[in-house]
């Protein structure tokens, strides 16, 4: 109903300014952290979640998805463009659009409903907010003995427009010679 509407309106409010400042995000944090603090944002949307009374006590959890996701799929679509070989930049963004819409949402689907079925709307969202946490922990382990992670010095990737309109990184721009306009 009306709950479910106005969800999803706090949660674009919140996402659409932050599209437009995403990008000093990451070039400040670099983008091993933007992405660890996506990940965190859903432990604490499960947490939030979980502990609801009311429809409109998500709305809490919306916004942060909002914001979170812009911040997610900014930085993640930049950094698909800057690790990609030259030429196929289109099809690293169509993989990254592929494994989060396709097989993220999908895999998030099944795996949620059955544990729904099995465990109830709360504790699925308990164990999702734990299993998450754990989860985060992992990639912060891991980013921070990597050696060549932003996550500890952070690297940042400014986006810029090449001469032919396509959006590419800086060090990019830099390396192939193209006109930065932004």
């Amino acid at each position: 109903g009306k709950e479910m509407g106005f969800s999803r309106l706090v949660s674009s409010a919140a996402g659409a300014p932050m599209f437009w400042w995403s990008r000093p995000l990451t070039e400040r944090l670099g983008v091993d952290k933007v992405l660890v603090l996506a990940l965190f944002s859903y432990v604490t949307r499960f947490f939030i979640y979980a502990s609801m009374k009311h429809p409109f006590h998500g709305l809490p959890a919306e916004a942060l998805r909002g914001i979170t996701f812009a911040a997610f799929w900014s930085t993640s679509t930049i950094y698909a463009h800057k690790i990609s070989p030259p030429g196929i930049s289109s099809t690293m963004l169509m993989f990254v659009n592929a494994m989060y819409g396709g097989l993220g949402q999908s895999l998030g689907a099944i795996v949620g409903g059955k544990m729904q079925s099995r465990f109830g709307t709360v504790k699925t969202f308990i164990y999702s907010g734990i299993f998450d946490l754990i989860f985060v922990g992992v990639v912060i382990l891991y980013l921070s003995v990597r050696t060549n992670s932003s996550f500890r010095n952070p690297q940042p990737i400014v986006a810029t427009v090449a001469e032919e309109g396509t959006a590419v990184s800086s060090s990019t721009a830099v390396e192939t010679g193209t006109k930065k306009t932004r």
